[in-house]
């Protein structure tokens, strides 16, 4: 990973372990890192399992990124109590009351978490071998809800999409987290990041209706009706709760999402158009 990388998501790392305490960084197991799976965990949560996860699923010529609400320079949310760290505020901490979707403190801290998040994406682009298309998201709870807001953020900003983005039991609570464009029939419709919500049926915090609302929200971006759909794809699990994915239909709609949408580079027909042309042999 390039060193301006390292720096801003630990500036003050003085040694491995200072940095695998906010992320951790693995290569594709065979070695060509197409594309960039980034893992954000749940509120108190911690990043070092979600990197277990991504080992677990092999994706190929995808190296992966979890990483720690800890992360570049304690910029997110410490809960109290020492319950560890989230990406935004979900609750008043003084007085343990959730504050709702549309609360300004809530809304001003998923911007906040949102903007560092993408200042992370643009780095990467601008100092690593990504372009967006080659970056994808995957979010658990809180994390699904960042990895959203940020997909959605780009849009509004019409900055380029990312690959897609996973989104397990959370996503979009409201339309005003960003200000929205003047309706205008004639506007150019935008490039939205494909995007994929995984909930449960008996989910409390994230139900079904609010995975509806986050899908209805998304498709707010999509100017023609014919395109609605496109973007954006559900399944709820029957039977599951607030959890992360388990059974074997969540697993297999995941890995038929990435499947679709991740980018695999043809080696052996690029090796044999380096040898064609000299370039293998150094000239």
């Amino acid at each position: 990973m390039p060193l301006p990388i390292k720096h801003l998501l630990e500036p003050d790392a003085r040694i491995k372990a200072d940095r695998r305490a906010n992320y951790l960084y693995r290569h594709s197991s065979d070695k060509v890192d197409t594309n960039l799976l980034i893992l954000l965990h749940g509120a108190g949560d911690s990043h070092i399992k979600y990197h277990a996860l991504a080992k677990k699923m092999t994706l190929p010529q995808t190296a992966s990124m979890s990483l720690s609400a800890n992360a570049m320079d304690n910029s997110f949310v410490t809960l109290p109590f020492g319950l560890g760290c989230t990406w935004f505020a979900e609750m008043d901490y003084e007085t343990g009351i959730t504050l709702q979707p549309n609360d300004p403190r809530r809304i001003s801290s998923l911007r906040h978490a949102t903007s560092k998040l993408n200042t992370l994406i643009e780095r990467l682009i601008e100092e690593g071998d990504w372009v967006p298309e080659r970056i994808f998201l995957f979010g658990f709870s809180s994390g699904a809800c960042l990895a959203m807001e940020t997909c959605f953020n780009r849009t509004i900003e019409r900055k380029r999409p990312l690959g897609g983005a996973v989104c397990v039991a959370g996503g979009i609570r409201c339309f005003n987290t960003f200000s929205e464009e003047p309706k205008d029939s004639t506007r150019k419709q935008k490039e939205l990041t494909p995007l994929l919500i995984i909930g449960g049926s008996d989910d409390e915090v994230f139900p079904p209706s609010a995975v509806k609302t986050a899908e209805e929200i998304y498709n707010s971006q999509v100017s023609c009706e014919a395109e609605k759909g496109k973007y954006i794809h559900t399944y709820i699990e029957d039977g599951k709760g607030h959890a992360m994915i388990g059974g074997p239909n969540e697993m297999k709609t995941l890995m038929k999402f990435f499947a679709e949408k991740m980018v695999r580079r043809m080696m052996a027909m690029e090796g044999w158009s380096e040898v064609a042309t000299g370039h293998s042999m150094g000239k």
